[in-house]
């Protein structure tokens, strides 16, 4: 072997790096064969496997790994070009091989045609020695990148795929912390707003009474202490409406009754407060919804309401509640000055954020269609959990 072809081949076998590389020699003539191997043998990190008969290529094909495929084109049975034509169309050859062509056929319509029918390389009979080895280690190394350039894309899809898969995990852990969170949050609010409730309550309840019997038993004799009474308990009872009003918005006592109770005391509230008509289209049965997602549903419709208050401008505000199969489906919309929801996300605005998460504690989902000048539709889906299920 000449030391030029000794430097290619140790070449290849360095861009290997230790793979075997198979390639299938096809001629009908033996001598031809005996000719190829002959050729290739010296470079040492080929693996050579020869067939006279072209009906054998397929199975063969299916067996081995061929870096590259050395084909001639006049064969008795298949020629070379209906040997290609079924390579390329068979589904069951996975990664067909890059083909060279080495033929007695010199005239341009082979050649032409041969390259047609998938052929990488065309070389004519009597070949050149150093020509075909050139040929023959220009294909192998292209064969052997796109095989090292195959298995990086199948590790980076695989390391993407793995870390796509931890990232949802932990995305799902933290929605489930959260929702784990939220939870005990609302168990604390109604746990500090039946204490506000109940012993504020009870205090200046007793405190009101003790000053309306001061003023029974002194008031008319004494008219300063007597005015100085009446507007003692014009101040307890201020204080007592911020106290329901305190413990209603830590854990409104609506809820107890229901989804659309709750619904309907704080859209009165919200309509008293701003001025802005709403109206209400709600079933009147009870919904199904366990504790936890009623109460997430009335955060967003609070929530709702606090953007419409702040930004909408609008005059009227339709929510509509109801059930499609098995999710319950709120519709909250307004006829205000709307916005580009995609300026909005790019504020990364809390409060709308806030309201996709809490649907998708629960495996559901939001929805918000607006523009400029057109208003704003806030949808929302959570899938229902009948109590005691």
């Amino acid at each position: 072997m000449d030391e030029a072809y000794r430097k290619l081949c140790q070449a290849d076998k360095d861009l290997a790096e230790g793979v075997e590389v198979s390639i299938l020699l096809v001629d009908d003539e033996p001598s031809n064969l005996k000719l190829l191997e002959r050729t290739l043998e010296p470079c040492g990190y080929f693996r050579l496997v020869s067939t006279s008969d072209p009906r054998t290529v397929f199975d063969l094909c299916l067996r081995h790994s061929f870096a590259l495929i050395i084909l001639d084109l006049n064969m008795p049975y298949l020629d070379g070009f209906q040997v290609m034509s079924r390579l390329r169309e068979s589904r069951n050859v996975e990664g067909l091989p890059p083909i060279l062509v080495v033929t007695a056929q010199h005239d341009q319509e082979h050649r032409v045609r041969a390259l047609q029918e998938g052929a990488a390389d065309y070389v004519t009979k009597p070949f050149q020695v150093d020509e075909l080895r050139a040929r023959v280690s220009n294909l192998v190394k292209v064969r052997l990148f796109q095989k090292r350039m195959q298995m990086l894309i199948q590790n980076l899809e695989t390391g993407v795929r793995e870390r796509t898969e931890e990232l949802l995990r932990s995305r799902q852990m933290i929605r489930e912390l959260a929702a784990h969170r939220e939870k005990i949050r609302e168990e604390e609010r109604a746990r500090i707003a039946r204490e506000i409730h109940d012993e504020f309550g009870q205090y200046l309840t007793a405190l009101r009474m003790d000053t309306a019997m001061l003023n029974i038993r002194y008031g008319a004799a004494n008219p300063e202490l007597k005015q100085h009474l009446v507007d003692m308990k014009q101040t307890i009872d201020t204080t007592i409406g911020v106290v329901r009003n305190l413990a209603a918005a830590l854990r409104p006592g609506a809820l107890d009754m229901g989804l659309v109770s709750a619904a309907e005391w704080l859209l009165a509230g919200f309509e008293e407060r701003t001025g802005i008509a709403y109206r209400l289209h709600a079933p009147r049965e009870d919904l199904g919804l366990d504790d936890e997602r009623a109460t997430a549903v009335f955060r967003i419709l609070q929530e709702a309401l606090t953007n419409i208050t702040r930004y909408a401008q609008a005059s009227v505000v339709n929510v509509a509640i109801n059930l499609a199969g098995d999710a319950l489906v709120m519709q909250v919309s307004d006829d205000g000055i709307g916005f580009d929801p995609a300026l909005v996300r790019c504020r990364k605005t809390f409060g709308l954020l806030g309201i996709r998460e809490r649907a998708l504690m629960f495996g559901g989902e939001s929805r918000i269609d607006s523009e400029p000048g057109a208003g704003t539709i806030l949808c929302i889906q959570i899938p229902l959990q009948i109590q005691g299920h």
